[in-house]
């Protein structure tokens, strides 16, 4: 493979989404990727580790989510390829006293902000996802990945704060970043920080 040929969609991840549901050409390439149907009103894409990921809007016709994909083809395929050459992380294997390590940090940083954010988390589960730092579910449970304890604190942090404040406002919305903001103001600064620190 060289920098500017990218593999064919079988040649795996991220050219074809472990959750595979469609295919199109995009750019001369051929791209295996998910698509998930939400309540929003506009196209979301996302590329990570496993591929292409779209969202498109409830009743959306198959035509148009291909009308959009075809118009971002250039930048979808940039990325993919960028992707398929990043390193493979050099995380440590888990042991049993790693991830004892890891909860006891983790839920140490749930403590710390959880009452700073005005919530009260009901369970804190470690998650080995590839995909994820975390994630936080309508009652109350909050995961987060057990890798994060190789992080800096300030990124540990980043992803905690993130989740917690799920637990009160469900969507990226305006509500959330303003929450998000008042506990650490410079989150946009971390979360760039951590593409440093690919899971997958």
């Amino acid at each position: 493979m060289t920098a500017s040929l990218p593999p064919p969609a079988d040649a795996g991840a991220p050219w074809r989404h472990p959750q595979v549901n469609r295919t199109a050409r995009l750019a001369g390439r051929e791209v295996a990727y998910r698509l998930e149907r939400s309540a929003r009103r506009t196209p979301g894409l996302q590329i990570g580790p496993d591929g292409l990921r779209v969202r498109a809007p409830q009743r959306a016709p198959a035509a148009w989510v291909e009308e959009c994909l075809q118009r971002r083809a250039d930048w979808i395929v940039a990325h993919l390829q960028r992707q398929a050459e990043r390193p493979a992380p050099g995380w440590p294997p888990l042991t049993p006293a790693l991830r004892a390590q890891a909860r006891a940090d983790l839920a140490a940083r749930v403590a710390h902000w959880a009452p700073r954010l005005g919530v009260q988390p009901q369970r804190l589960r470690l998650s080995s996802a590839r995909t994820r730092w975390g994630s936080a579910s309508g009652r109350g449970a909050v995961s987060l990945n057990w890798r994060l304890v190789c992080l800096p604190e300030a990124l540990r942090d980043d992803v905690v704060v993130h989740e917690l404040a799920h637990l009160r406002e469900p969507h990226h919305g305006a509500a959330f970043w303003a929450l998000v903001a008042q506990a650490l103001p410079d989150y946009a600064q971390r979360h760039r920080a951590e593409r440093q620190w690919p899971l997958a």
